[in-house]
C-alpha cells in the first residue's frame, strides 16, 4: 500500500493526472457555442491587433443614404427608374459588374419594372440578390426561397443570396457559401470574374476585413445620378460597384436590419451596412485570403500537449513560481496566437488553452492543500476521539480553552429551518423523515463549515451556526451571509431534483443576527460541548420564523448589514419587535450576491412604497407596492405591505404610531 501511494505521488504522474483532469474540464467547452463565444472575444482582439492595411481598392459601394432618399421625395422603396439610370451611367463608365444588394420581390409601376429589366439587359453585368428565409415554426426546419421579380431575373446576369451569418453576439467574423446548395453574392461575383478561384474547404472561413469600418470606397446613390456632372471612368472603371443601403441616419425601417457589427468596431457598437461586409467578404473569395480555424480534434490534442508540459513544470516549482509560470505560458500561448492570426491566417483559439492552464494550476494547489489537511488530520486523529471535531482547531491553538467557562466573543449566529417538514410527518415513516432529514442536513453541514462557520446543534427541523466562535473572524458577517446564499441555492437545487423525481422535499426559512455572545465549553471535563449562549442566539432565533411573516426565505438585522459590508443585494422589509424584546429590531431579506451592481427597479419602487408607507401616504405606498408586484408577481412583502396600506386607508393607526410592528407570538402559521 505504501508503495502504490509513492507510485501515485510521483512528480510524473501527478503533472498527467493534473493535465488530463483540464483538459477534461476544457474538451467540452471546446465542442460547446459557450466555448465559441469565450473565444470570440479573442477573436476579436487578434482583428484588432493585425497591422493596418488599406482598403480593397476593386470594391466600390453605391450608398442609398439621407441625401438620396431626401432626393427621391423620402419614398422607400426607391423609385426603379433611378435603379435603370444608375446601371446605365455605371456601366458605360466602366464597371466590371453591378451587384445590387436590395431586394426587388414586389412589382411596381410595369413601365418602371420594364425599364429595370431592360437597363439589366442592356448591361449584361448587373447580380440581383435572393433571400432565403427560415420558417419559423418549432416542429420543422424548413428555408424558403424568394426570388425577384421574373421580369428581372430574366434579366440579371445571375442571382445570388445576400446572406450574412452573426454569432450568437451579432458579430459578424465569419462567411458562409451556398446556403441550402444556393450561390451567395460574392460567390456569383467570383464565378463569373475569376471562375478558376478556389473556394475555402467546408465553404466558410474568416473574413479577412481590410482597414477599419465605412473605409471601402463609397459613393452616394444620389451622386452617381447626377446629371449634371459626368461620372467618372477613373473612379468606376474595372470595379466590383455594390449597390445597398449604408447606415447615415436612413429613415427607413429596413436600414435596422441590414446593421452589423464587425469584430474591429463590434464592442462599440459601431454598427456597419451589410452590403459593405459583402464587400470585405468579396474581397477575401478574390484574393483567398480567408482566415482558418483550427478544427476540434488537433485543437483538444494541442491543448492537452500544452497542459501535459505546463504541468511538469509546475509540480517542481512553489506555488508563487507556479503562479509566474502561469502568467507566462498564458501571455506566451496568446502571443503565438496571434502571430499564427497575422502571419498565416490560422486562429488556434487560446482561451480556452489558457483556461487549461488556470484548471492545472488550480488542481496544483488544491492538491497542496489536501496535503496538507491531510497531514494535519493525521496529528489531529488522537483529539477527535475526546472532544466535537469542530472545536480540535482551538483545543490545538489554545490549549488552555479545554478549561470549563466562556468568554465573550462578538459572531454572526444562523438559524436555518427546512420548512415543510411538519406537513410530511403525517403520512411519512420515521425511517424516510430521518433519511430525509440526512438528505439535507449533511450538505447543509458541509457548507456552513466551508464558510468557516460552525455548527453549534441540530434543533428537529433546524440547525444553528455561528461564526467568529470558538476562533474569532473579522469577516464573520460577510462568510455567514455568503454561506446563507449558498445553503438557499443547495435548496432550490435539491427542490428541483426531487420534485423531478417525485420525491418528497423541503424549503428554507433562515435568519442571521451579528452580536455579542457568550462562547465556551458546557459539560464536564471528560466530555465538553462547545456551544454560544447570550441575547444575540435568543434573537436570531426569533427571526427565523418572521420569514413565514413577511413571505422571505432570508432575513438579516441591521447589525449584520452593517458588518457584512458591500457585496450583498439586500432588501429592507421592516422594522418589528419580536416576543421577549421591548425594543424593535430593523429586518432586512438578503437576495443574492451583487458586486458593484445596480438595484433592480422593483427593489427601488418597494424602497419608495416604504419611504411614503413611514410617511403615512397610504394611498402613494399602495401605488409603488402594486408596481412591485406587477415588475416581481407574488412578492411577499410587496402583497403584505399593500394589504397593509388598504388597511389603514380605513382604520388609519394611531397618531402615535412609528412603523414598528408587533409580532406577538413566535409562530405565524
Amino acid at each position: 500500500m505504501l508503495f502504490i501511494s509513492e507510485f501515485l505521488h510521483h512528480p510524473l504522474w501527478v503533472a498527467l493526472g493534473l493535465a488530463l483532469g483540464a483538459w477534461a474540464a476544457v474538451a467540452p467547452l471546446a465542442a460547446l457555442e459557450l466555448g465559441r463565444s469565450l473565444e470570440n472575444y479573442s477573436l476579436d482582439l487578434g482583428y484588432r491587433l493585425q497591422p493596418a492595411t488599406s482598403p480593397p481598392p476593386e470594391i466600390l459601394i453605391v450608398g442609398l443614404d439621407l441625401i438620396s432618399i431626401q432626393a427621391f421625395g423620402s419614398k422607400w422603396p426607391c423609385p426603379r427608374e433611378y435603379h435603370a439610370r444608375l446601371i446605365r451611367r455605371l456601366t458605360e463608365a466602366g464597371a466590371a459588374i453591378i451587384v445590387f444588394d436590395l431586394f426587388f420581390g414586389e412589382p411596381t409601376d410595369p413601365a418602371q419594372d420594364e425599364n429595370l429589366a431592360q437597363a439589366m439587359r442592356s448591361s449584361g453585368k448587373v447580380v440581383l440578390a435572393r433571400l432565403l428565409e427560415t420558417a419559423k415554426d418549432p416542429r420543422f426546419f424548413r428555408q424558403i426561397e424568394l426570388k425577384p421579380l421574373k421580369i428581372l431575373c430574366d434579366a440579371a446576369l445571375g442571382l445570388g443570396v445576400s446572406l450574412l451569418t452573426p454569432d450568437s453576439d451579432g458579430v459578424v467574423r465569419r462567411f458562409r457559401l451556398s446556403p441550402a446548395g444556393q450561390e451567395t453574392l460574392p460567390e456569383v461575383v467570383v464565378r463569373h470574374l475569376k471562375p478558376k478561384t478556389p473556394l475555402p474547404p467546408g465553404l466558410t472561413g474568416l473574413i479577412n476585413y481590410e482597414g477599419l469600418p465605412r473605409t471601402l470606397k463609397t459613393i452616394s446613390y444620389h451622386q452617381a445620378l447626377d446629371e449634371t456632372q459626368p461620372l467618372s471612368r477613373e473612379l468606376v472603371e474595372g470595379r466590383i460597384v455594390l449597390v445597398g443601403r449604408v447606415l447615415d441616419d436612413v429613415p427607413f425601417p429596413q436600414a435596422q436590419v441590414d446593421a452589423f457589427l464587425t469584430p474591429l468596431d463590434g464592442s462599440r457598437g459601431d454598427y456597419v451596412s451589410g452590403v459593405e461586409i459583402q464587400g470585405h467578404i468579396l474581397h477575401t473569395l478574390l484574393t483567398g485570403t480567408w482566415g482558418r480555424e483550427l478544427s476540434l480534434k488537433p485543437r483538444l490534442g494541442l491543448y492537452l500537449g500544452i497542459f501535459l508540459i505546463f504541468a511538469l513544470l509546475l509540480v517542481h516549482l512553489s506555488p508563487a513560481l507556479g503562479l509566474g509560470l502561469l502568467v507566462t505560458a498564458g501571455l506566451g500561448l496568446f502571443w503565438a496566437a496571434l502571430a499564427l492570426f497575422n502571419a498565416f491566417g490560422l486562429w488556434i483559439f487560446p482561451v480556452l488553452g489558457e483556461l487549461g492552464l488556470i484548471l492545472v494550476l488550480s488542481g496544483h494547489l488544491m492538491g497542496l492543500h489536501f496535503l496538507e489537511l491531510s497531514e494535519k488530520r493525521r496529528l489531529r486523529r488522537a483529539f477527535v476521539h475526546f472532544v466535537a471535531p469542530e472545536v480540535v482547531e482551538v483545543l490545538l491553538a489554545y490549549p488552555d480553552q479545554l478549561e470549563l467557562g466562556g468568554t465573550e466573543l462578538e459572531v454572526t449566529v444562523m438559524f436555518a429551518d427546512l420548512a415543510g417538514l411538519k406537513d410530511l410527518t403525517a403520512h411519512t415513516s420515521a425511517q424516510d423523515l430521518i433519511q430525509l432529514l440526512s438528505d439535507y442536513f449533511t450538505p447543509m453541514t458541509e457548507i456552513v463549515l466551508a464558510y468557516g462557520g460552525t455548527l453549534d446543534k441540530y434543533m428537529d427541523s433546524s440547525l444553528m451556526a455561528v461564526w467568529g466562535a470558538p476562533l474569532p473572524l473579522s469577516d464573520h458577517a460577510r462568510r455567514a451571509c455568503q454561506a446563507a446564499l449558498a445553503l438557499e441555492y443547495f435548496v432550490e437545487e435539491t427542490l428541483r431534483e426531487r420534485q423531478a423525481r417525485g420525491q418528497p422535499y423541503l424549503g428554507l426559512h433562515l435568519s442571521l443576527h451579528s452580536g455579542p455572545v457568550m462562547a465556551g465549553n458546557v459539560g464536564s471535563r471528560e466530555r465538553l460541548n462547545y456551544t454560544i449562549l447570550g441575547d444575540t442566539v435568543n434573537l436570531a432565533s426569533r427571526l427565523v420564523e418572521v420569514n413565514r411573516y413577511y413571505g422571505t426565505r432570508m432575513i438579516l438585522t441591521e447589525n449584520t448589514r452593517f458588518q457584512a459590508g458591500a457585496g450583498f443585494l439586500l432588501r429592507e422589509l421592516d422594522r418589528v419587535q419580536v416576543l421577549g424584546r421591548l425594543q424593535p429590531v430593523t429586518v432586512f431579506e438578503l437576495l443574492w450576491l451583487a458586486p458593484g451592481e445596480n438595484a433592480p427597479l422593483w427593489q427601488t419602487v418597494f424602497r419608495a412604497g416604504r419611504l411614503a408607507y413611514l410617511e403615512c401616504s397610504w394611498s402613494k405606498a399602495a401605488r409603488h407596492f402594486e408596481e412591485v408586484l406587477r415588475l416581481r408577481p407574488g412578492d411577499g412583502p410587496a402583497t403584505l405591505f399593500l394589504n397593509r396600506c388598504r388597511d389603514f386607508l380605513l382604520n388609519p393607526p394611531p397618531p402615535e404610531w412609528q412603523g414598528v410592528t408587533v409580532l406577538e407570538t413566535k409562530t405565524f402559521w
